[in-house]
């Protein structure tokens, strides 16, 4: 078998193909699943397309994004062994190589896209008569224009008449994801509701769901903020706190969880307890802001601050059942120990939570923007109670000002509390599919 090479040149009319050596890749079939039949490589220096064709019905896949070196890993859940790799596409393009690796889980197998430096990936997947076929458009984050050296390679090609060109095709899906390290980037033409896309394969038993506390401002007596049109902060926190555990549930990635699910109070200390208690692996907390100014508009995203971080530190520490409640069973082991050695685990333990919280927060940034305008376009931090709890990742989204009369019509709409749900719903997902909780290929 032969790959096909085509070298598209800009400054010239003509094309040159040609055969290269095999690059056979043999699929040793186990049962009938839905199993990628060829992979084509459009590369080039800062954008390459990778469209994969899938026979034996709709796929189920994921990928994931990772750094130091910057790769891209294609988990495709089938009953094919991938063998054959690895295929080199040459130096000086953004993709270099692609290889297959060995999956953690036993239901998947996974190929390794080797990058030349972080990437914006778009994924749109088609119906092509029987079967599927999966285009991700790859582009560097650096912006550089693609120059003057672009080529189309057949990585993979188990039978060249599988899928013809002229086959119907229906668009099935077409998502924009953003992969770590996260940017802003424009969307001129965003849909109306952001709808990220999610496989059909279920978490297997005993896998690792991950658990977001999601926690509606204010609640009971306590209004919170008070639009012009008298619309209360407590009444929009709880409504998108609804919808975005309805469509966290619907993602067998995310297992939500709500601190409040009525109009009624819960204090500050409560609302970190309940996510605590169901071992939450990261709380978002939703507000709607307010200010004097009644110009002020947009959303923004706030993160624990060090100082209280380090005041809530210094708290669990004066406590020593609370220091054994942080650090799990690794309580028990340092339980009388030296206090430094405590504080220095739970200093690295702090730590990584703020980072997380960060990063997180950067990522529903990104999707914010495609919806409405942000009044601060990075995360901001502070020393807001709902942020206490160090050990546990948080953000607290604005999801704009109630104060500011146009502002406060969006935020009571049912649209638009679907498209700011949807945006953290994506935020969320975009995140942890760069840092999955599970141990990733190498």
């Amino acid at each position: 078998m032969s790959s096909l090479i085509t070298i598209v040149s800009q400054s010239q009319r003509y094309v040159v193909a040609f055969l290269l050596v095999a690059l056979s890749l043999f699929f040793v079939q186990i049962a009938q699943a839905a199993t990628v039949t060829e992979v084509k490589a459009e590369n080039g220096i800062s954008a390459t397309t990778l469209t994969f064709t899938f026979s034996d019905g709709k796929p189920s896949y994921r990928y994931y994004s990772l750094k130091s070196p910057d790769r891209l890993v294609m988990d495709f859940k089938q009953s094919t062994k991938i063998t054959g790799l690895p295929a080199t596409l040459g130096n000086g393009l953004l993709v270099h190589k692609i290889r297959s690796t060995q999956s953690k889980d036993s239901q998947y197998q996974s190929m390794v896209v080797e990058l030349a430096q972080p990437v914006v990936v778009t994924e749109s997947l088609v119906n092509v008569g029987a079967g599927y076929k999966l285009v991700l458009t790859i582009k560097a984050m650096s912006g550089r224009t693609n120059s003057n050296a672009q080529s189309t390679v057949t990585v993979v090609a188990l039978s060249p008449t599988a899928m013809t060109s002229n086959s119907s095709v229906n668009t099935a899906a077409n998502i924009n994801r953003e992969m770590a390290p996260l940017i802003t980037k424009s969307t001129p033409d965003a849909a109306p509701i952001v709808k990220p896309r999610v496989t059909p394969a279920k978490p297997q038993a005993g896998s690792r769901q991950i658990i977001i506390a999601i926690d509606a401002g204010h609640g009971g007596q306590d209004p919170g903020a008070i639009g012009q049109k008298g619309n209360r902060e407590k009444d929009v926190t709880l409504s998108v706190a609804r919808k975005l555990e309805a469509r966290l549930r619907n993602d067998p990635m995310f297992k939500p969880v709500l601190t409040r699910s009525g109009d009624y109070f819960i204090s500050v200390a409560g609302r970190s307890e309940v996510a605590r208690k169901q071992s939450a692996n990261m709380l978002v907390s939703i507000h709607a802001d307010s200010a004097p100014n009644r110009s002020a508009r947009g959303a923004s995203v706030w993160v624990l601050s060090n100082r209280r971080a380090n005041s809530e530190l210094g708290k669990w520490l004066e406590q020593s059942e609370k220091q054994s409640e942080l650090l799990g069973g690794a309580g028990d082991a340092l339980d009388g120990a030296d206090p430094y050695l405590s504080q220095t685990v739970l200093d690295l333990q702090f730590g990584n939570s703020q980072r997380v919280g960060y990063d997180v927060a950067v990522a529903v940034l990104s999707e914010l923007r495609k919806v409405g305008s942000l009044h601060k376009k990075t995360p901001e931090h502070a020393s807001l109670g709902v942020l206490r709890s160090p050990d546990i990742p948080s953000i607290l989204v604005e999801t704009g000002f109630i104060s500011h009369a146009s502002e406060e019509q969006l935020l009571i709409s049912d649209v638009y509390q679907e498209k700011l749900a949807a945006s953290i719903h994506a935020g969320l997902r975009n995140y942890f599919l760069a840092h999955p909780l599970q141990n990733a290929p190498n």
